[in-house]
């Protein structure tokens, strides 16, 4: 939960060290204003370097001290009744990371993120692979930072993986955009991707179950685990795949509103 005041700097470093990729925006009455994900912030800056035309040219200072409630995704939609079947639903239909809950003057009383499925799901012995996302876009080691950012977006994902060397890495909006924070500089912009990942969490395409997928994205800020197959990717696992294995387990579908 955010104030309407704070700036998008502020919200870049809760989001990247909590590993989480939405806050509630409240005014002082706490009276719920709007959701900021990591995506709004990260649209904001990418076409604030495309409006600037050159990256020398770029002030990101000023980028980053826009007020949240400026960017963030008005009006929300929100439940007035906790239920986590329903808002598991409202994320994957309306394609949303976040469902507030609030009473009935709007005022913000909590809410469910994608990865509050990862608790209901860690005695699943469902093969992961069920869920899995495939067609696995990989990233280039190489790629700038601000292109890797505008990448995702176009391409409508929060975490890019990418083979270096050998190995496998993950880099995230979150991550790119606290390097911008640390470093707001035009040179910033233009260092490789792969200076802001991290080692990605792997397990086998075939042996690996729903409950090691939760438990593991419970456990990294990345919040994603690849699954391969003979050193080969094959599918990643996100808190979005956790919210449709969870509606499986728990018949969310059939259910009644």
């Amino acid at each position: 939960m955010v104030d309407t005041g704070t700036p998008i700097s502020k919200a870049i470093r809760l989001f990247a060290t909590r590993g989480i990729g939405h806050a509630a925006v409240v005014d002082e009455n706490n009276i719920l204003v709007g959701i900021l994900s990591v995506k709004d912030i990260a649209k904001y800056v990418v076409e604030a370097f495309e409006n600037a035309g050159t990256v020398e040219q770029a002030t990101m200072e000023a980028v980053l001290d826009t007020a949240v409630a400026e960017i963030s995704t008005k009006p929300p939609i929100v439940i007035r009744e906790p239920d986590l079947c329903k808002a598991a639903e409202l994320i994957v239909t309306r394609n949303i990371g976040f469902v507030p809950l609030v009473d009935d003057n709007g005022k913000f009383l909590g809410g469910y993120a994608e990865l509050d499925t990862a608790f209901e799901l860690l005695d699943s012995e469902k093969p992961a692979r069920r869920y899995a996302t495939n067609n696995v876009v990989v990233g280039e080691p190489e790629q700038p930072l601000i292109e890797a950012l505008g990448f995702m977006l176009e391409q409508g994902f929060r975490r890019m993986p990418f083979k270096y060397d050998e190995d496998y890495y993950i880099s995230t909006m979150s991550s790119l955009l606290r390097a911008i924070v640390r470093k707001p500089r035009a040179e910033t912009l233009l260092r490789p991707v792969a200076e802001y990942a991290s080692p990605a969490a792997v397990l086998n395409y075939d042996e690996a179950r729903v409950s090691d997928v939760a438990e593991i994205i419970l456990a990294i800020t990345e919040r994603a685990v690849l699954l391969l197959e003979d050193h080969d990717l094959k599918a990643i696992m996100t808190e979005r795949d956790l919210v449709r294995a969870y509606m499986d387990e728990k018949e969310c579908s059939r259910m009644k509103y």
